[in-house]
């Protein structure tokens, strides 16, 4: 049988940060990797929130992690959510492939038995199709199961570089994007543009610049969970992408016009997935597509490192759409925890369904680019 524990001190993770590496490769979950989880720890855990990670082990091999955090909610209601909940996407607990079904089944009785006890357990933006809502519904220990719920489910583009060469896969694009692309790349370049990958010496200017170009693209639209969590959020990145520019997998992406910055997008890997995060760029450059250009940028660049997909995050933004040859999902829910206090959580959570089915019945109705000046409208008001 397997044995697990639940870990409640940062510093106790230490020896395990390598296996639990291992399995976010394996899993193919880069913002899954513990350089980001416990750099999101460090610097952005909202204030109370109690670390509740998960380890399982078959004798002295770590085949499972999942790392939460407990957070009281509305009413008192306890939440355990995934580290890296509200600002990271495509996270999952982890497990050795294969042996997803035992993991969880030690890791439901863990949790059941946890203090504080869980009212809900969420999966925030987890691909749509992972097995871990039914995994922990099927597995909760005591003659009642938990609960399945699901809040939301947004669209997310991928590209699969299942071409011989980056050459052939663009060829195989539309006329009209090899067309666009060509032109504004040579344009960029003719006119002394230069993209480079962050390293060591240039992270942390990098990353500032990161933050800034993208607070600019919403100056006057509102806000973003980015610019909202301002400094904490680029020291977490900072601190992750330090562990990882020697293996390659993280490449943040600036784009300059005579060293000045016109472009920023970021972007993370594992085990031959490539994911995008976020960006910023400035509006001044429009005419060159500074994102799409940073975009073709890294997908050239995987090609040159063998990997096999770029996720585009969440949203079916038209610049996405233009690189994407499919589509992954990501979604929003959990599962609530039977117990005497079931009642309380749901209808504590009865607002966000309401507003998830409105969202819903938005997206159905609107398209992407309707949605982003409705989403821009509020934020304005918000901001007045």
């Amino acid at each position: 049988m397997l044995d697990a524990e639940v870990v409640d001190d940062v510093a106790a993770l230490g020896p395990v940060v390598a296996s639990w590496d291992a399995l976010a490769v394996a899993n193919r979950l880069p913002m899954s990797a513990p350089a980001w989880t416990l750099a999101w720890w460090r610097h952005l855990a909202p204030a109370g929130a109690h670390l509740r990670v998960v380890l399982v082990r078959d004798g002295s091999e770590l085949v499972g992690v999942a790392p939460y955090f407990a957070e009281r909610a509305v009413l008192g209601r306890c939440d355990y959510r995934l580290i890296g909940s509200g600002i990271y996407h495509r996270i999952a607990p982890l497990a050795l492939p294969g042996r997803e079904w035992e993991v969880a089944e030690r890791v439901a009785a863990v949790l059941a038995a946890a203090r504080p006890r869980p009212d809900l357990i969420t999966l925030e933006g987890v691909a749509l199709a992972t097995p871990w809502r039914t995994l922990l519904r099927e597995h909760w220990p005591g003659p009642l199961r938990a609960r399945r719920y699901d809040t939301s489910v947004q669209s997310a583009p991928v590209v699969r570089l299942d071409a011989p060469s980056f050459e052939a896969w663009l060829s195989g694009q539309s006329s009209n994007f090899r067309s666009q692309m060509r032109r504004s790349r040579r344009r960029f370049e003719d006119e002394h543009g230069r993209a480079r990958l962050a390293t060591a010496e240039t992270l942390e200017a990098d990353v500032k610049t990161f933050g800034r170009l993208h607070a600019g693209r919403w100056e006057g639209r509102g806000s973003s969970s980015i610019v909202r969590m301002g400094r904490p959020l680029l020291d977490a990145l900072v601190e992750g992408g330090v562990q990882h520019l020697a293996d390659g997998r993280f490449r943040l992406w600036t784009l300059e016009m005579d060293g000045e910055a016109i472009s920023s997008q970021m972007f993370v890997a594992a085990g031959g997935e490539v994911a995008y995060w976020n960006g910023g760029w400035d509006e001044r450059f429009a005419q060159l597509k500074p994102p799409m250009l940073a975009i073709l940028y890294a997908v050239e660049d995987a090609f040159r490192r063998g990997d096999d997909r770029i996720d585009l995050g969440g949203g079916a933004l038209h610049y996405k759409l233009r690189f994407a040859n499919g589509t992954d999902a990501i979604s929003w829910g959990g599962v609530y925890t039977p117990g005497v206090r079931s009642p309380l959580a749901r209808m504590t959570l009865a607002p966000t369904h309401a507003r998830a089915a409105a969202r819903g019945a938005l997206r159905r109705t609107l398209s992407e680019e309707q949605l982003g000046r409705l989403k821009s409208l509020r934020g304005r008001r918000a901001g007045r």
